[in-house]
């Protein structure tokens, strides 16, 4: 057996030998080479030095590489920002004028004015009342009940107002543009179109008008039930509007039953009694379902309101030619009952809580 020689000793110890060819010549190379710029590299800076140093001593101005102080400038393409829809790009001193917030007081303002004038048959052909009176029922009350609607009216304006009120935080404007204010003008519009409809004697499309008002406080004030802030903001936001619709409740019942004497049905004889108890009670178990799930109780107000009227303008001492006994009973044992009702339910709720 021979021993290894030096030359064995080697391809053991050298990690880059190859059995086949021996030694790495290129990693040899490559190794050697970067060595040699290295110190080209090193050379060429010393003497750069120097010659700054030079230049320094002699009061000149040393030379700088035109690479170093003015770097190669690259073409970036750059994308814009992405803009929202309700971004403009215009300036600022452009934008357009904001008339969303203003829409609602000028279509309020002719909420007023129309009533106004349909109080008075000013520029109309007869009053509100004028055309009722040519439907005689046993569902309508008394004349003193319709001044609910100053009170619905004087309420509407804290809503409105919001917008223009700095006091008022953020978050209650927010709820008042989303959630109130594009119902806001479909229901003036319907007003408004009500009561052209109503003078003008077309009981079948007030009723229509009437009916798609309603429909349209329900969808307000039903979202207004699933916002926290509508209840801490009791007075802009939750009376005004639970108020208003539990009237336009009653005034659906109201306008039905003119239209069912306008087509010949005999609101003031035995079958208009039964339908006018009928009529309240449905009023009152609407009142209550709403009541239940929008969980305010200011939707029944209304309706107790209105059985105030019926047995004051159905009581034995009244002055109107129609009066009712049995509907003055009715409808105070339908007041009694709702208040039992309703006292009964928040009770219920104040244990829960």
């Amino acid at each position: 057996m021979t021993s290894p020689t030096r030359e064995d000793n080697q391809k053991e110890t050298d990690s880059s030998y190859d059995p086949l060819f021996g030694p790495d010549v290129e990693t040899e190379t490559y190794e050697e080479t970067n060595a040699s710029v290295d110190s080209q590299w090193e050379s060429e800076s010393n003497e750069h030095i120097d010659d700054m140093s030079t230049s320094a001593s002699k009061g000149e101005e040393p030379f700088v590489p035109e690479s170093a102080t003015e770097p190669e400038e690259v073409d970036v393409e750059v994308e814009p920002p992405l803009q929202s829809e309700t971004e403009t790009t215009e300036p600022q001193s452009k934008k357009s004028f904001n008339w969303r917030p203003w829409v609602s007081p000028v279509l309020f303002a002719l909420v007023l004015l129309v009533n106004y004038l349909s109080a008075t048959a000013t520029g109309l052909p007869r009053t509100l009342a004028e055309v009722a009176a040519t439907y005689p029922n046993l569902v309508e009350p008394a004349s003193f009940t319709f001044g609910i609607w100053s009170v619905i009216y004087g309420l509407t304006i804290l809503p409105i107002i919001v917008e223009f009120i700095p006091l008022v935080d953020r978050e209650t404007r927010d709820v008042y543009k989303r959630k109130i204010r594009p119902f806001a003008w479909l229901w003036m519009v319907l007003n408004i179109a009500w009561v052209f409809a109503w003078t003008y004697n077309q009981i079948l499309l007030s009723m229509v008008l009437i009916f798609a008002y309603g429909f349209t406080l329900a969808l307000m004030t039903d979202k207004l039930s699933k916002i926290e802030q509508s209840k801490r903001k009791f007075w802009f936001l939750t009376l005004p509007m639970s108020i208003h619709f539990g009237w336009i409740i009653v005034a659906n019942f109201a306008n039905l039953t003119t239209m069912m004497v306008d087509f010949g049905f005999d609101g003031i004889g035995m079958m208009g009694a039964f339908w006018a108890v009928a009529a309240l009670t449905l009023v009152m178990l609407l009142g209550l379902f709403f009541y239940r799930s929008q969980g305010t109780m200011l939707v029944m107000l209304p309706a107790f309101w209105t059985l105030i009227g019926v047995i004051a303008q159905q009581a034995p001492t009244s002055s109107y030619p129609f009066a009712n006994t049995f509907v003055f009973v009715a409808s105070i044992v339908l007041f009694v009952l709702g208040i039992i009702v309703v006292t009964g339910i928040e009770l219920a709720r104040r244990q829960k809580k």
